[in-house]
């Protein structure tokens, strides 16, 4: 009884945990090895365990033809081109500044759910809230320039993986999938781990003689820690605690990250990266609760209208 009721504890943990260290193992493994080859190996680990996962528990490997297509599509956006541009751009920034601009997605998320529904249902707090999230990436991103730990190019590489994220996202959002979770991992997997060997294959970095422990560690981990622990935890806390709390990973995530990329990169920790995020996670609260606070002011002007 006790491990059941700590059980989901363990998976919020995770979830904060590992999935905030992501930006420091991208960076340690992408200064370490080829970009290519980090993403190749960490996807090539998560698909190898999870098909020996499912065949421990007798989960054949079929799908059909429309959630291959589905669930291929979606992976090649979020796991594959998202990963691949955040990967290029940790050899160029900071991962303590990777970690505050990806904050934005959920203002990506907001804008391309407006887009794909050709309607911007948002009120006043969330307009305020993605004003906000750029404001504060403006402000973060000032301190890498001046300082170094940041080019243009590769904040234009994470704004880049943002906007695919959110796109990926929408789309699976609005898809019916009907395969197994394990199964929907494996292709999730599968899907960029082809992607990133052909892609090393075509551009002639696939070089095995390339591999070291400085990048193949860092990118086992992710496979690991990030694909199957960090997302697992996810998927069964969900069926445990209301999605409200679930969701609040994600102010824990950046505090997560900025205090590793100071811990094990040793990245310094100025006032302009900590106001920077700061305003980012204000603004994404904003953008989380606009529809109780849009109510609210609604409530508040017909008050004092009658």
């Amino acid at each position: 009884m006790l491990f059941q009721a700590v059980l989901p504890w363990i998976a919020y943990f995770n979830i904060c945990f590992f999935w905030g260290t992501s930006t420091v193992a991208n960076k340690l493994g992408s200064t370490s090895m080829h970009p290519l080859m980090v993403g190749a190996v960490r996807f090539t680990v998560t698909t190898l365990l999870i098909a020996l996962a499912a065949a421990a528990r007798g989960v054949p490997l079929r799908i059909t033809r429309r959630d291959w297509k589905t669930l291929g599509t979606g992976s090649f956006l979020m796991y594959f081109l998202n990963t691949l541009l955040v990967l290029f751009a940790a050899v160029r920034v900071d991962a303590s500044i990777s970690t505050i601009v990806l904050c934005l997605i959920p203002v990506g998320l907001v804008l391309v759910d407006s887009l794909a529904q050709r309607h911007f249902d948002v009120g006043p707090p969330g307009v305020i809230g993605m004003a906000g999230g750029f404001a504060g990436v403006v402000i973060a991103s000032a301190s890498g320039l001046l300082g170094g730990g940041a080019d243009i190019g590769g904040i234009t590489l994470l704004l880049a993986s943002v906007c695919v994220w959110s796109v990926g996202t929408i789309y699976l959002k609005n898809r019916t999938v009907e395969a197994p979770f394990i199964l929907q991992i494996f292709v999730q997997s599968a899907v960029p781990a082809a992607a990133f060997l052909l892609t090393a294959l075509f551009t002639g970095t696939l070089r095995p003689s390339t591999l070291n422990l400085g990048g193949v560690l860092p990118a086992v981990y992710m496979g690991v820690a990030d694909s199957i622990i960090g997302l697992g935890s996810y998927m069964y806390l969900l069926k445990r605690w209301p999605t409200s709390v679930v969701s609040t990973y994600a102010y824990i995530n950046p505090i997560v990250g900025l205090m590793m990329s100071h811990l094990v990169l040793h990245e310094s920790m100025n006032a302009q990266k900590m106001a920077g995020a700061a305003v980012i996670l204000f603004s994404v609260l904003l953008i989380r609760e606009d529809g109780r606070l849009t109510a609210w002011l609604r409530a508040r002007r017909r008050a004092k209208a009658g």
